[in-house]
């Protein structure tokens, strides 16, 4: 688990309409029915969007006859968007954009982790009571939001970025053009402008589909309308300068006892020696892998939380750089060109420094779900 400053805290959103809902202890808070219709999503609150909009959590509530097919469903248009995840890496990959084809690809997971846990619940429908499906599910459900829902903010933020690079660009073409006619440039410097312009145009509006797809597929799992009448508030569950500490020990154990494999063997019958044996083999390795898993979350934490201290130090050294450029550009002690050229790499900083927050926060949050027991054994 994690401390922020000396406040414990989590971002997991499991909250209900009204009163608390005892997903797990520690992990509830009160949220009222009406903030639940203000049509915004928020990353707190995805929890209980789910619980009170999530067509398959409804259904179990009701006892409905078509959860399966509801989930079939959902799978058909996770695995249509992984596809085009996919097709979408590829082809940056074979255009040379890595940076691309690394969003692409943690996409392509993000839909591959919803997919499984999809078919990790209609297996688990006929394993436990209607209660423990029903609480189960809305926390692997609030846990794919979750995924979903930091991807959609990386790629509203990275557009946001590349909207800013596109005009910067724009302007650097301006000038290529001007300082040829002035015999300054050559027709190469210009076409080289020009074309890393149209690759900024071409990035934004691939981002804009990215978008829509993420969001419609956020608000497909949540339960709400996805025709973009519901606002996705940005998260702000990290605030930049956080403490992370965790305690690594305390925290098997409880991923140990809550993990919900662990908890079905420790339960499964055993008339006779050799049947105990062999219960008592199969508790031991899945606690074994628990375990195994719990060190690898951990030791991903802290590689993110190091990524995101570096991004901190290459931001304010970005922001120094940034203010020095501005000064002596309104002194004139600076050309346009280099003025631009000063303001891209700011701008550069500044998303690395926003997409190692959210990789931190995603990277906490697996880590805590782990904690109550919502993780994939291989």
């Amino acid at each position: 688990m994690r401390v922020l400053g000396s406040v414990r805290w989590s971002s997991l959103g499991l909250m209900a309409i009204v009163v608390t809902m005892s997903l797990s202890p520690g992990y509830c808070i009160e949220v009222r029915a009406e903030r639940l219709q203000n049509h915004t999503i928020e990353y707190e609150e995805l929890g209980s969007l789910i619980h009170a909009n999530n067509i398959t959590v409804q259904n179990l509530i009701s006892n409905s006859d078509n959860q399966k097919q509801t989930y079939i469903e959902a799978i058909d248009f996770m695995e249509s968007e992984k596809a085009s995840a996919n097709r979408n890496k590829k082809d940056a990959k074979d255009s040379g954009d890595m940076e691309s084809y690394a969003e692409y690809a943690s996409w392509e997971a993000d839909y591959s982790s919803t997919i499984k846990s999809y078919n990790n619940m209609i297996e688990r429908l006929d394993k436990y009571s209607a209660n423990k499906n029903r609480i189960q599910m809305e926390q692997e459900l609030t846990k794919a939001a979750q995924s979903l829902m930091v991807s959609y903010e990386a790629v509203t933020l990275k557009k946001e970025s590349l909207v800013k690079m596109e005009q910067l660009s724009g302007k650097q073409y301006d000038i290529a053009v001007r300082q040829k006619q002035a015999g300054l440039a050559t027709d190469l410097d210009v076409q080289s402008a020009y074309s890393q312009w149209l690759s900024a145009q071409a990035t934004v509006s691939s981002l804009t589909d990215a978008e829509d797809s993420l969001y419609r597929s956020l608000c497909l799992l949540l339960g709400v309308d996805e025709t973009g009448s519901m606002k996705v508030q940005k998260i702000s569950a990290t605030n930049r300068n956080f403490v992370v500490e965790l305690d690594l020990e305390a925290d098997m154990e409880k991923a140990v006892n809550n993990n919900y494999d662990v908890i079905e063997a420790r339960k499964t019958a055993s008339g006779s020696t050799s049947a105990g044996n062999k219960k008592a083999r199969t508790s031991e390795e899945l606690e074994d892998k628990v375990k195994l898993v719990m060190r690898q979350l951990y030791e991903v934490v802290l590689q993110k939380k190091k990524s995101y201290e570096a991004a901190q130090t290459g931001y304010a050294s970005a922001q120094i750089a940034w203010n020095n450029a501005q000064n002596k550009y309104r002194l004139g002690m600076l050309g346009e060109a280099e003025y631009i050229q000063a303001e891209m790499q700011y701008t550069q900083k500044k998303a690395a420094l926003e997409s190692a927050d959210l990789e931190l926060l995603k990277a906490l949050d697996t880590y805590d779900w782990a904690v109550l027991g919502v993780m994939e054994l291989t």
